[in-house]
């Protein structure tokens, strides 16, 4: 019996001094992050922007707007810091975008400060600013706050549309995968408090080398994803129109020698327009062959691109480290733009809807 005393006293002992190192924070006397973003100034220094919610009675949320420079990562929060009214917390940070001039200059030291900070998740979104990621974090969109409407942006391309996964983790794996190459959602402003996804940002390491048009997304994705919505229209040889919805894809990819590499793609779908007659199986077998041809001389043409700007986004390095032993991954790279490449899609139309 002593001893059972002697055990829960020994726990309660441990509990009560464990919890007592624990840094509280009380939401109400904290001022979170829900965005941020950051710019390369013409002076060289860092600008950091950040967005704090104002939560109203019956009233859209509105968001604080603070800025600062600083020559050094660490020093902007530390000169944000100054001019909040209660600390500043990155626990709710759900988007962070770079500027455009910042990208192609590389941001390795701002994302070493994110994946060190316990707080920031993974699975916070990141993405590139057209020209300044400070324009778009000051602009008023929806009811529910700058914040909340950009990650939901990135979110719904990503889920239902042609944008490829990407968050913090993803983009980090792909940044220090030795095999393959990241990525990141372009955003831009299309018009007064109106913001668009507008192509995708290509990386050599943490630097913006190039970047693809809003219109090769599907096929970025059909490359770098499993692709599960979205829609692609198609101009047949009798001059009627077709939008195909994509239903599900999958992707592999297999090294058949060092030198050669071929990817199987497949691709179901249903028609949601026609703007032709009638849709017979004889149509549907000219969709399924026109689809096939663009898909493989898109992503023929996209991965031309890549060998051309010397970086591989779709992990076909990675995939050879893997098929053969023994393997130089900097051998491997000096030859990569020699590297031949097979696509070989299959399109199958499954359903034509009610149109039919």
């Amino acid at each position: 019996m002593k001893k059972i005393i002697c055990i829960f006293s020994l726990l309660f002992f441990i509990i009560f001094t464990q919890t007592g190192c624990i840094q509280k924070e009380i939401i109400d006397d904290v001022n979170i992050i829900l965005a941020s973003g950051y710019d390369l100034e013409e002076n060289g220094k860092l600008k950091g922007t950040i967005l704090v919610p104002v939560y109203q009675k019956q009233q859209p949320v509105k968001s604080e707007i603070l800025e600062d420079e600083a020559v050094l990562t660490r020093d902007l929060l530390t000169n944000l810091q100054r001019k909040s009214s209660d600390p500043l917390v990155y626990g709710k940070l759900q988007v962070a975008i770079f500027g455009e001039d910042l990208a192609k200059e590389g941001f390795s030291n701002l994302l070493d400060a994110l994946q060190r900070d316990a707080s920031v998740g993974s699975r916070v979104y990141l993405a590139v600013g057209k020209k300044s990621a400070s324009e778009i974090l000051k602009g008023e969109y929806g009811i529910r706050g700058t914040a909340v409407y950009l990650s939901n942006l990135i979110k719904h391309n990503i889920e239902s549309r042609d944008l490829s996964r990407e968050n913090l983790h993803l983009f980090l794996y792909n940044l220090y995968d030795k095999g393959k190459d990241a990525y990141l959602p372009i955003l831009a402003l299309s018009g007064k408090d109106e913001l668009e996804i507008t192509g995708v940002a290509l990386f050599n390491e943490d630097k913006m080398v190039g970047e693809i048009s809003n219109e090769k997304m599907i096929f970025f994705k059909l490359l770098t994803d499993q692709y599960m919505e979205g829609t692609y229209t198609l101009n047949l040889k009798d001059g009627s129109m077709v939008s195909v919805k994509s239903i599900t894809s999958s992707k592999k990819i297999k090294m058949k020698t060092k030198e050669e590499v071929s990817f199987s793609i497949k691709l179901e779908g249903h028609i949601r327009e026609y703007t032709g007659e009638k849709i017979t199986p004889e149509v549907i077998k000219e969709i399924e062959t026109e689809f096939k041809k663009s898909v493989e001389t898109e992503c023929l043409a996209l991965i031309e691109q890549f060998k051309a700007l010397n970086i591989d986004p779709t992990g076909i390095g990675d995939e050879a480290s893997h098929t053969f032993r023994s393997f130089d991954m900097k051998k491997w790279k000096e030859h990569y733009q020699d590297i031949k490449a097979n696509i070989n899609a299959e399109i199958t139309i499954n359903e034509s809807g009610v149109i039919e």
